[in-house]
């Protein structure tokens, strides 16, 4: 019998008292119902970009609560998650983003400008999903993380998952690209 992440975030979300904490970042505490209704949220909105099933989401952002919800919602849509090293810079990130062909792009607002700058060269990104603190201004050309964790009724996918769902892991430093 296969498995899933998405189908065990699922059936911990419904088994788990609603108010429980599941996700905690200094004063931040975010419940499961919380987590679960925000990561339908997000799965949804990039299925509805034409996203499907082994699509790839570069994830290009420090540790944060917006990190494991995105890699929530990529395990409830059957979405493919791309580490991508915030130490990165233009070249690198070129690469991992084209070579893994990820379709959308989910950065720290603190990376815009490297983001900025490679816009042009990455066609393939349909989305470009900016994560801000509250201090820093959200770019033109992006959606923000909040918009898309708080549209939406966060309703479950109802969506059949497989045992076979990847997760890439790039790896760099002494071992080049």
């Amino acid at each position: 019998m296969g498995w899933n992440y998405g189908d065990i975030l699922d059936a911990v979300g419904q088994a788990v008292p609603a108010e429980k904490p599941c996700l905690i970042h200094g004063e931040r505490v975010l419940s499961w119902a919380d987590f679960d209704r925000r990561t339908n949220n997000i799965a949804r909105r990039f299925l509805n970009r034409g996203l499907q099933a082994g699509d790839k989401v570069a994830f290009y952002m420090r540790n944060c609560p917006a990190y494991c919800e995105t890699l929530g919602a990529c395990f409830k849509a059957r979405l493919t998650h791309v580490n991508v090293n915030y130490r990165y810079v233009d070249d690198e990130l070129h690469y991992i983003i084209d070579n893994s062909d990820s379709r959308i792009v989910v950065y720290g607002a603190e990376f815009a400008g490297h983001i900025e700058a490679l816009r042009p060269r990455l066609p393939g990104v349909v989305l470009w999903v900016e994560v801000t603190d509250g201090e820093l201004p959200r770019t033109d050309f992006a959606v923000g993380f909040e918009d898309l964790a708080e549209t939406g009724d966060g309703a479950p996918l109802g969506m059949h998952r497989s045992g076979d769902d990847l997760l890439f892991l790039y790896t760099g430093g002494t071992t080049g690209m």
